[in-house]
């Protein structure tokens, strides 16, 4: 992990007025792969997260404890020369990468046979009879484990759908998420293993009956044809050790050496959290793996798990559903505006309402959408640490799930009515567009940055996801190039692009980088210290004309003998010059 940081290091070395030869990347490819997968000896020990205590923790004490304290979250920790975070035991780029199809998104993280209902016995093994989703723990006739659960009485086939949708969704956004998948099945091919306990009232554990069974599948939604519909969740390969949280690092695991709030995937994951409203996005839904790999290198894998609540839960308490994603299941900063104004105040949750012809799908709506005011159902700590660098990191991500993907997706959910696909479908898009419209403007909106040789020299080529994605006009949009060679200060040259390279509707347009068709450096042949073969490009997005412009991409070149080598990546929130950047975050 210690070299991803090396660019983080050159970056801290700000440039004095003087010190124009200092280069702020290396000559050096980015870090693709992180370090955190190396073998560990000691196996780790199990960690149990209550989920009273992980409430009441970050609710009540945590911001009591803190409460004299002035922090300001720095910059993400783990993030390469290019502005990316590399694969890891956290996260692995796909979709983000611009190849993953929507047939990919539609399989998620399934690479095996699914479970067959024709296959009897699925043996019960545990139950689940607690909770709006009932179910079972089993394994099929192959022996594999699986967690299976049914959808409620009081929200149709929501719960599965959720549970479905959202493992595929974070599964393509590149986080670890188990294969989640509807199946139905006929009650008779369940069995109960003589070994299967379950819970009393009490909490103690007790042998399992068919009654248990019973129980559990009295609660569940029946068709018509008799059978039942659920989620089925394989299980994860490795050993469970427990959930992970969004805080601190593991004591027993030496590649866990970054700090969880400083971690730009846990932070961007407010993003993903917000567009499915899944407000349950608490520590008891991770869950780490000690995993084997096949050359025997043992190691801690991060999942998350469990999405059901997505898609507009409901809980019995009306007047708490309707709040989801709007404020804390207990929102002290709400609560005390509320008793100043004497209610006075009309609050987002009071304006929204269910749908008389898809009322199983809550409140989950996209017009009282808010992306910047999203909040989970109690304070996540990288939530709240996330950056508008670490939004727009993930915004970036989420472009590249097109209408395509999203359908795509939802047809492996299974849903029963198509005005029930449709709806959610309509949500979902507008939520996404929300989201873009809002954070591929906080930083630039350009990626894939690419070093071509064009008809009069060398280019830089790039997407602009916010042209493409619609979240700015492509028609209004309009650029500017910025060239600094060996004085941080005051650009080589400025070439304001004019209407007639405005980009098509795909986003895609090159930059010279060359003036004139003479690049500064005579070809990078000049010697390894000479300044000019350190150039620095800002591409500016003006989202129309005479407006101010979108903070810049700013390329870091190396002009060598073999062309023009992108080195580093930054994102600023303003158009500064690089020597009087932004220090902090």
């Amino acid at each position: 992990m210690k070299h991803c940081l090396l660019p983080l290091l050159a970056l801290t070395g700000l440039l004095s007025g003087c010190a124009h030869t200092v280069r702020m990347f290396p000559l050096a490819p980015p870090m693709t792969e992180d370090t955190d997968r190396q073998h560990v000896t000691t196996t780790p020990k199990d960690y149990f997260s209550p989920l009273l205590w992980d409430g009441a923790d970050q609710i009540a004490f945590r911001p009591i404890s803190r409460f004299l304290a002035v922090e300001t979250p720095g910059r993400s920790l783990n993030v390469n020369s290019l502005d990316e975070v590399p694969n890891s035991s956290w996260f692995e780029n796909r979709i983000g990468l611009g190849t993953f199809t929507p047939e990919m998104a539609k399989q998620g993280a399934c690479d095996e046979s699914p479970l067959d209902p024709n296959k009897a016995p699925w043996t019960v093994v545990a139950a689940k009879p607690n909770g709006a989703n009932p179910g079972f723990i089993i394994k099929d006739s192959e022996g594999r484990g699986y967690l299976l659960k049914m959808d409620g009485r009081t929200e149709g086939d929501r719960a599965t759908t959720a549970d479905v949708f959202g493992s595929r969704v974070y599964h393509a956004a590149g986080f670890h998420a188990p294969c989640n998948k509807v199946v139905f099945f006929d009650p008779s091919v369940l069995a109960v293993d003589p070994e299967a306990e379950t819970e009393d009232h009490l909490g103690r554990d007790r042998p399992m009956t068919q009654e248990d069974v019973e129980t559990v599948l009295g609660k569940a939604i029946q068709l018509e044809d008799g059978r039942l519909r659920a989620s089925a969740s394989r299980f994860l390969s490795g050993r469970p050790i427990g959930p992970w949280t969004y805080q601190g690092k593991r004591r027993d695991d030496p590649n866990d050496v970054i700090r969880h709030e400083d971690r730009r995937e846990l932070r961007g994951a407010r993003i993903l959290a917000a567009w499915l409203n899944h407000f349950d996005a608490r520590e008891q839904n991770t869950l780490d793996m000690w995993v084997t790999d096949p050359d025997g290198t043992s190691y801690i894998k991060h999942h998350y798990i469990d999405f059901g609540d997505c898609l507009g839960s409901r809980w019995a308490q009306d007047g708490l559903s309707r709040r989801f994603g709007h404020s804390y299941y207990l929102d002290v900063a709400d609560v005390l505006l509320d008793f100043v104004s004497l209610g006075v105040v009309v609050r987002p949750w009071q304006k929204v309402g269910i749908s008389e012809y898809t009322p199983q799908w809550g409140y989950y709506d996209a017009e009282h959408f808010k992306p910047p005011n999203w909040k989970a159902g109690y304070p996540n700590i990288s939530f709240n640490r996330m950056l508008d660098d670490d939004g727009a990191w993930m915004a970036r991500i989420l472009a590249h799930f097109t209408d395509e993907h999203i359908a795509a997706m939802l047809s492996e959910a299974h849903m029963g009515r198509e005005r029930d696909r449709e709806q959610i479908t309509r949500t979902l898009i507008t939520r996404r567009d929300k989201l873009l419209a809002w954070y591929l403007q906080v930083r630039s909106p350009l990626a894939d940055f690419e070093v071509v040789e064009g008809d009069d020299g060398p280019e830089v080529c790039f997407t602009d996801l916010a042209a493409k994605t619609g979240a700015l006009d492509p028609r209004r949009i309009r650029y500017e190039s910025r060239m600094y060679v060996g004085d941080w200060e005051t650009p080589a040259w400025v070439r304001h692009e004019n209407e007639a390279v405005s980009p098509p509707a795909d986003g895609a347009s090159c930059v010279a980088l060359v003036e004139g068709g003479v690049r500064a450096s005579a070809s990078g042949a000049g010697a390894s210290n000479d300044p000019s073969r350190y150039q620095i490009l800002d591409l500016l997005v003006y989202p129309e004309t005479g407006s101010e412009p979108i903070g810049p991409a700013r390329l870091h070149f190396y002009d060598t003998p073999e062309g023009f080598v992108l080195a580093g990546v930054e994102r600023p929130a303003d158009d500064r010059p690089p020597a009087k950047r932004e220090k902090g975050p």
